[in-house]
């Protein structure tokens, strides 16, 4: 395994388990599992991954994989950061979830969108709220919801009736990727209008923000822009399920490609060059962290 620390990596997450890449252009497998990796959240060097079986934590060990989650957290689709032990809000199939410590050191989750009809349960992506780390922008099958209050007060946004696949904040403003009606942006969560032109009747499965610009993974290839002028369709024409921009150098990309492997580019998308060592199906990818 490379000697590179995991904070200063590349990641993808295939189909088969966990890779990592000190160039971004090679990989090598993290451990011995081979889980579908759906989402990477690293922070301050923690890296924690959702997978079909839950959730897990990744360190530098020469067993790196560490279980969080119980029999009750599966499908898992996307984590992001909350205080806490072990500090997550995962989002999956059936619904909105947090963990906390057990007397015995064990995770358990509890679930907070079990009122919620079975499409609005059904979650593709939680965003914690950048002042507020109790308020979550919710992305589920029927629509935009925002939950407050750590989950126990939920609110319908004017983002509903359409499956809504990515939730980021970036550049400010809140940015929703829509199944067939493009990019969304808003500036608390709740009042929603559409972002940019050209891309109206567009899949969106991913969202990142490099440098000043708005990346997105499209059934089409990726897309980039400002949310105000037309999106610029740009790499590979396919499934593109994650997208991720260098901290430090802002003309590098990558894409993942589901199925179609992994690819960069060094020259904000004038051309692109496929990754190697790694499966066709990639579902999530996590840049360096840092400079």
């Amino acid at each position: 395994m490379s000697s590179s620390p995991l904070e200063k990596v590349w990641l993808a997450g295939a189909n088969s388990g966990l890779f990592r890449s000190a160039d971004g252009a090679s990989y090598e497998r993290v451990g011995a599992y081979e889980f579908r990796v759906t989402s990477i959240l690293r922070k301050g060097g923690r890296l924690c991954v959702g997978v079909g079986s839950g959730a897990w934590e990744v360190r530098d060990d020469p067993d790196p994989w560490v279980q969080l989650h119980d029999e009750t957290l599966t499908e898992v689709l996307d984590l992001a950061r909350i205080p806490g032990d072990p500090g997550l809000v995962a989002a999956s199939a059936y619904g909105v979830a947090t963990g906390a410590r057990d007397e015995l050191g064990a995770v358990r989750w509890a679930w907070h969108s079990d009122h919620l009809s079975v499409n609005e349960r059904f979650t593709n992506a939680v965003a914690v709220d950048p002042v507020d780390p109790h308020r979550w922008v919710v992305g589920t099958e029927a629509g935009v919801l925002v939950a407050e209050e750590g989950g126990c007060r939920w609110t319908y946004s004017s983002l509903m009736g359409v499956p809504v696949r990515a939730v980021r904040h970036a550049l400010g403003a809140w940015w929703a990727g829509t199944d067939g009606r493009g990019i969304w942006t808003s500036p608390d969560g709740l009042s929603w209008r559409k972002a940019g032109y050209g891309l109206d009747d567009g899949t969106v499965f991913a969202l990142t923000e490099g440098h000043g610009r708005i990346l997105a993974g499209t059934l089409r290839g990726v897309v980039v822009g400002d949310g105000h002028g037309r999106w610029r369709n740009l790499g590979p024409r396919a499934l593109i399920a994650s997208v991720a921009a260098h901290p430090a150098q802002p003309d590098l990309w990558t894409a993942g490609a589901a199925p179609g492997g992994l690819w960069v580019t060094q020259n904000s998308g004038a051309s692109w060059r496929q990754a190697s060592n790694l499966p066709s199906t990639i579902e999530a990818i996590s840049a360096p962290e840092g400079s």
